[in-house]
Parts: C-alpha cells; sequence; structure tokens
C-alpha cells in the first residue's frame, strides 16, 4: 500500500501544487466517508511525501484507531519522525515495525539512513544491504547510502564494489560515478578513481570539464607527466573549438588554466589598426 520512496527527503509526491491536488482530491472524499481508513493512509502518506511530518503523525493515529494493524504506519511514523530530526524516536518506531515486518525494503532504507544520522553507519550497512538485496533493481539512491556507510565505517574497498555491483544494472549513472570517485580520491586509489572520470566524461554534454578533473587527479597522484601531458591534450582540444564555443566564459577559464598549468603565457588579443580618415 504505501508508495516507493527514491531517497530520504524525497517525497512521495512531487510538486508543490501536486501535494495540494492530491491531498484537497483525498479531504473531499473523506467529506462523504470520514472513517474511511485507506483514505486517512493515503491521506498521510502524502502529508509525508511533502514534509509535512506532523500531519502525518496525525493522520496515523486515525488510521490505527480505525484499522489497527491492517496498514504499515509503523514503517510511515518511523519515517515521519526521521523527517522531522527526532532520530532516536524513529529508530523505535523502525524497530518495532521491522521486528513484524523485518523485509519492508522501504523500512529498512529508512532506519539505514537513521542509524548514519545518529552516528552509527556500521549498523546502517546491514540495513542497506538488505535493502538492496531484496530490491530487483534498487535505485541509485539507495546504493549511494551503501557506499557511503561502508565509506564511513572505513571500509572503502567494499564502498567501490558496492557501486560497482550498481553500475552493472543501472550503466554509468553520474550520481554512483560521482559516488565512487569522491570514495576513491579520498583513499588514494588513483586508477579507480581515474576510471570514474572516464565514464563521466563519457556521459557528460561536455567532455572539457573532466578532461580537466583528469589533469589535476594525476596531479594529486604525483604523476606529473601524464598531468602535463592531460593538461595539453585540454588546450589543444579547446583550441580546437570554433570561435564563438572556445569563447564561452567556462571554455576561456578553462584554456587559461591549462595555459597556467603548462606554463604558457596566453597570446595577446590582436587588435586591429584605426580606421583611416583619409580617403
Amino acid at each position: 500500500m504505501a508508495l516507493l520512496l527514491a531517497s530520504a527527503g524525497v517525497g512521495l509526491v512531487s510538486g508543490h501544487g501536486g501535494y495540494h491536488d492530491v491531498v484537497t482530491a483525498i479531504q473531499t472524499e473523506l467529506h462523504d466517508r470520514p472513517g474511511d481508513a485507506e483514505l486517512r493512509y493515503k491521506l498521510a502518506e502524502a502529508h509525508v511525501g511533502h514534509d509535512e511530518w506532523w500531519a502525518c503523525l496525525k493522520e496515523i493515529k486515525l488510521v490505527e484507531r480505525l484499522a489497527p494493524g491492517v496498514y504499515p504506519t509503523g514503517y510511515l511514523r518511523g519515517l515521519a519522525l526521521h523527517i522531522a530530526g527526532k532520530d532516536q524516536e524513529a529508530k523505535e518506531a523502525l524497530d518495532e515495525f521491522l521486528t513484524i515486518n523485518p523485509d519492508h525494503i522501504e523500512a529498512l532504507a529508512t532506519r539505514g539512513r537513521v542509524l548514519v544520522k545518529l552516528g552509527r553507519p556500521s549498523e546502517a550497512v546491514a540495513d542497506f544491504q538488505k535493502a538492496v538485496k531484496l530490491t530487483a533493481s534498487p535505485n541509485s539512491a539507495l546504493i549511494v547510502d551503501l557506499a557511503l556507510a561502508l565509506r564511513d565505517s572505513g571500509k572503502p574497498a567494499d564502498a567501490s564494489r558496492a557501486i560497482d555491483e550498481g553500475l552493472k544494472t543501472a550503466g554509468d549513472v553520474p550520481t554512483l560515478l560521482l559516488c565512487a570517485l569522491e570514495i576513491e580520491t579520498a583513499s588514494a586509489s588513483w586508477d579507480s578513481a581515474l576510471s570514474r572520470i572516464d565514464g563521466l566524461q563519457k556521459t557528460a554534454p561536455r567532455p572539457e570539464p573532466w578532461m580537466a578533473e583528469r589533469a589535476v587527479l594525476l596531479a594529486k597522484a604525483g604523476r606529473a607527466d601524464e598531468a602535463r601531458i592531460a593538461w595539453a591534450a585540454l588546450r589543444d582540444q579547446l583550441l580546437s573549438l570554433p570561435n564563438l564555443e572556445r569563447g564561452t566564459p567556462p571554455n576561456v577559464q578553462l584554456l587559461q588554466q591549462s595555459r597556467k598549468e603548462l606554463g604558457e603565457t596566453a597570446p595577446a588579443p590582436a587588435i586591429a589598426p584605426p580606421a583611416s580618415t583619409h580617403p
């Protein structure tokens, strides 16, 4: 019955107008059927999807009174409390719910996020791993949650492997590649980080910013000769562009940066001579 969340903080109802339209429609039906528990539960979902956690909790109480044990209100309560920043209370609600519903994917993912907020990433890993295992095609947000929890547990290599598993089914998703790049750069896994940049460059609308990132990363890795080659490749790429394209502010900045790294002085701009006043 509960709608699937893509990630913590992402609404079940997208858009400000969408939320109000849904709430208005449900409330119109409730006018004729105020004791309809299903409508009340849908209203609670709509509220929590728009971060209106207090309104969600109010509706949950009514649902539990009208139809005790029928709807996953424990999960929704935990989510609402998490949104409210009451993470210890959220954990208690989710613990109780998951004792009875151990394979509830959204509740597992939410408790994992709660545990991260409570500074317990190692415990969060178990919830995220189980949620991933139970999901046929885990979304990138859940994979990122797992990877970051593994990183914060002191397991950067496991974090990279978790992202690689996600990439097998999702393809070169920028969110996953960026997460892997951050983790591998921080752990000085230079070759892996460079491979992430290659993937990001393939999916980017323009290659030049990622060519610059590659050069910067090579320099951080202490591979000065390769970094210089990368800066030269970026410079040549930019100089090969048509004038209007090369003259955009981002490309001008990248060209200046590449020349600075190569120790080159930018040529002085050509200035046309003044027009002659003689016939």
